[in-house]
């Protein structure tokens, strides 16, 4: 009974229903409210996201590979090119 008083009370005194950041009772149907809509579309938005990484990563993984391959003849390279010149010093 207290609240439909607090509020009949509100409402004589400045002509108007109480707004939301006054209304404790309104503030909390609505965070429940919203809890519900997070549990329904919650998971679906999951299943979504985890789909659109695992489309990201197969698109991805090609290069990934061309790179590694890249980054390896690097390597290889250099680590000929380091070869030759300590063989190059040694003989000297």
């Amino acid at each position: 009974m207290k609240y439909r008083q607090w509020k009949k009370n509100y409402k004589k005194k400045h002509g108007v229903n109480p707004p939301l950041e006054l209304d404790k009772r309104k503030q909390r149907r609505l965070a429940r409210k919203m809890a519900r809509q997070i549990n329904k579309t919650l998971p679906t938005a999951a299943e979504t996201l985890t789909a659109a990484i695992n489309r990201w990563v197969q698109s991805i993984k090609p290069a990934l590979a061309t790179l590694c391959e890249n980054v390896a003849a690097v390597f290889s390279n250099m680590a000929a090119g380091l070869r030759e010149e300590s063989e190059a010093v040694e003989n000297d």
